[in-house]
């Protein structure tokens, strides 16, 4: 559940209740030693009581003003679970890469973006948590998780959270994520518009979020039923299809356009059936994690995903909310098309 201050609390609310002054319980609050034991025990009970919590951004101001340096090194957290400390990222995966636009928006904000493993050799949930804590980490950015794997196992409470993509399903965090149903609804009107009167659909991969792969095909059977009823085709039935499955279902339903999970298999498998491409049929890279190939689609930028999680986990550090949210919002990043090799108008 999402943990939020109360309405009203105050430093100086808690000061009141703890019969201090509000200099007193900025210290207790932050354990200092001029601060007698029970005077601290006293506040600390006060601010659960009212169910005040120190931000830690006004923390970190608070210590810049101090000091008389501008703290621009705060620490977030970008947490990975792949079986390798690398394994979500090129070369390792094939997957779009959020990293590096997430380091580049942390800084615009004066943070330092740092890469956790949590499964280095001997570490737990409760060790990596406390390991979080101890170095004054409070806000984390969840990447995706590998294939098989959708839940995550963390003292969520103490941190500001936001996950990237639709991997993590256990706990249902804040995150952000490819607009995947509007691209596979665009894909479908550029094919009508260049010519194309038959569009098929196929899961040509293995997909490692499963909600990714529904909002495409219910954008794809969404369009259908705009169509003319001898334009309709049913998808691939395999998910995901091999390629005698596909060579089957292609040489029985012959549309002359495709809307591909990814297109490089589909692009072999036909290329092996004797059809050209796009002089038979048209494919679209629903993926769209490859533009250097040229492949027709819309074109989702990592970089803007990864630095749209780090201004949500801001957000979400200013108004000081932690934990498992009770209203989980998502935002959608809306792609670009790309005109590609792939689908051209057809005569």
């Amino acid at each position: 559940m999402t943990r939020r201050m109360k309405a009203g609390a105050t430093l100086q609310d808690v000061a009141t209740r703890a019969g201090v002054h509000r200099t007193t319980v900025s210290l207790a609050l932050r354990d200092h030693p001029r601060i007698p034991s029970a005077t601290r025990e006293r506040v600390k009970a006060a601010a659960a009581k009212l169910g005040y919590r120190v931000n830690p951004l006004v923390s970190a101001l608070m210590k810049s003003r101090r000091s008389g340096r501008t703290e621009n090194h705060i620490a977030l957290a970008y947490v990975t679970d792949y079986p390798t400390r690398f394994g979500w990222r090129p070369p390792q995966h094939d997957r779009p890469n959020f990293f590096p636009g997430a380091v580049e928006r942390a800084r615009d904000f004066g943070y330092r973006l740092e890469h956790f493993w949590l499964a280095e050799p001997g570490m737990t949930p409760a060790r990596f948590c406390d390991i979080l804590s101890a170095r004054g980490i409070n806000g984390l950015v969840i990447g995706r998780l590998p294939p098989g794997r959708h839940a995550m196992d963390l003292a969520w409470t103490r941190f500001s959270c936001v996950a990237l993509g639709l991997t993590l399903r256990s706990p249902l965090l804040h995150h952000v994520t490819e607009n995947h149903f509007e691209a596979a609804w665009q894909g479908v009107q550029r094919c009508r518009e260049r010519g194309y009167r038959r569009v098929g659909f196929v899961f040509s991969e293995a997909n490692d979020s499963p909600d990714v792969g529904s909002r495409w095909l219910g954008a794809f059977l969404a369009q259908q039923q705009l169509f003319p009823a001898a334009d309709r085709i049913a998808p691939c039935p395999a998910v995901p299809a091999d390629e005698r499955t596909f060579r089957a279902w292609f040489n029985r339903v012959r549309p002359d356009a495709l809307l591909a999970s990814h297109a490089r298999p589909v692009l072999s498998w036909l290329e092996r059936m004797g059809r050209k491409v796009p002089r038979d049929v048209g494919v679209i890279d629903l993926a769209g994690d490859r533009p250097e190939h040229e492949y027709a689609g819309v074109y989702h930028d990592p970089a803007k995903a990864g630095a749209l999680a780090i201004e949500m986990l801001v957000g979400l550090m200013h108004r000081n909310e932690t934990g498992v949210p009770d209203d989980q919002h998502e935002i959608l990043l809306s792609g670009e098309w790309r005109d590609g090799r792939t689908l051209p108008p057809r005569k």
